[in-house]
């Protein structure tokens, strides 16, 4: 079963299938795709079985009926993606309980040097880069997981190396999202324990080293020099560019035509194909933020439910953080890299990240003891028994 649960892991935190899509071709990406929950199926029925999470199948109820009510038109896409996530929540859900984070954290690493191997061997891909994940955004975000995860793996050989690779790659994808998570993340691990002010070090010399030869490679340009202007302490405009808020003001109207059930199905998902009044081919882009397409497809009462599932694990992170600071950090990367993009429901790489928080949120709420390990309680340190052997059960689940 062990084996079978690394290769759960691979297929999705290395976003094989997709992978396999554009460069191998799409039958093995099919294949893959339905092998992968095959597997998760099998790990379901072979394991003791794990209540799925209620409210990500509630949701998905709510979210397929008001959606499709409120003016799509019913079809096979509609149906195979509902399917296929109502069979990912319940057979995800066996399969997390089972997960480490040291698990989770190798096989990131692996994805990072996908990424790595991309920009040093690769070129005239643009000067972004994303390995295994064809989406810089989704690398990036990929990268940010596995860094935040670092902070509480304590394997020593693999926790530096490793975060420090993680951070080349995620730079590389020229992500905005993942520099301004990247450096928060560092700025906030100092709450953690004084002794990571020589991350900050280490990072300001790698992100230096990283500009000072960024021309010797294919790298994105106006990216590179809107990194550099952040030493200076401004904002380049090559980094207000293609600025997601422009994406989002042009379904601002949509969301107020129809905010209390929505729009419908897919209606703030994009479109490609047919043709307008004039003939002409139709390109409609997303609107690449998942609360604004939840809101616009199922409304605004959906839209509160959801918040509040993400909510809970970022609030329960936040309370419990000197117990386990990663929880904290990851619910803050989930959410700022679903600021960024709209496809929610077939996006397993999300979907599994979203469930083993909510899980691990769970755990860390009901081993706790009594709400004491609070953020920024002063009255107990690490030194105290039952502080440290609380933070030992954890990490070691």
């Amino acid at each position: 079963m062990q084996y079978l649960k690394i290769l759960i892991l691979l297929l999705l935190f290395c976003n094989v299938p997709s992978y396999t899509m554009v460069n191998v071709n799409p039958v093995v990406s099919s294949m893959l795709s339905y092998g992968t929950f095959l597997a998760m199926i099998t790990y379901f029925w072979l394991s003791d079985k794990q209540m799925p999470i209620i409210h990500f199948i509630l949701f998905g109820v709510l979210f397929s009926f008001i959606s499709l009510a409120a003016g799509a038109h019913f079809s096979e896409t509609f149906l195979v993606t509902f399917i296929k996530y109502f069979l990912f929540i319940i057979t995800a859900s066996t399969v997390l309980k089972d997960v480490k984070p040291v698990e989770i954290y190798i096989i990131l690493l692996i994805g990072s040097l996908s990424i790595i191997f991309e920009a040093i061997f690769i070129t005239g891909i643009g000067g972004r880069y994303s390995g295994f994940y064809l989406n810089p955004n989704l690398a990036g975000f990929t990268c940010i997981l596995g860094y935040a995860l670092g902070l509480t793996i304590d394997v020593k050989k693999i926790k530096i190396p490793g975060q420090i690779l993680l951070s080349i790659a995620g730079l590389v994808t020229f992500s905005r999202t993942f520099l301004l998570i990247w450096i928060l993340i560092n700025l906030m691990s100092v709450l953690v324990s004084y002794k990571n002010i020589f991350k900050i070090v280490v990072c300001l010399i790698l992100f230096v080293l990283f500009l000072s030869f960024g021309d010797r490679l294919d790298l994105n340009t106006k990216r590179l020099e809107g990194f550099s202007s952040i030493l200076s302490g401004k904002v380049d405009h090559n980094l207000k560019e293609d600025s997601r808020t422009e994406t989002w003001s042009l379904y601002y109207e949509k969301v107020v035509d129809n905010p209390v059930w929505g729009n419908g199905y897919r209606s703030f998902s994009g479109e490609t194909g047919g043709s307008d009044a004039t003939g002409r081919f139709v390109i409609k882009m997303g609107v690449h933020n998942t609360f604004l397409m939840i809101v616009g497809e199922a409304g605004i009462f959906l839209l509160i439910y959801f918040l509040w599932i993400y909510g809970y694990i970022f609030v329960n992170g936040f309370r419990y953080f000197k117990v386990n600071p990663s929880i904290f950090f990851l619910s803050f990367s989930l959410i700022a890299f679903m600021l960024t993009s709209h496809n929610y429901f077939d996006n397993y790489l999300v979907l599994f990240t979203s469930l083993w928080l909510f899980h691990e949120a769970e755990k860390l709420k009901n081993t706790a003891m009594d709400g004491k390990e609070i953020f920024g309680n002063s009255f107990m340190n690490s030194s105290d028994y039952r502080y440290t052997t609380l933070q030992k059960n954890i990490y070691s689940n």
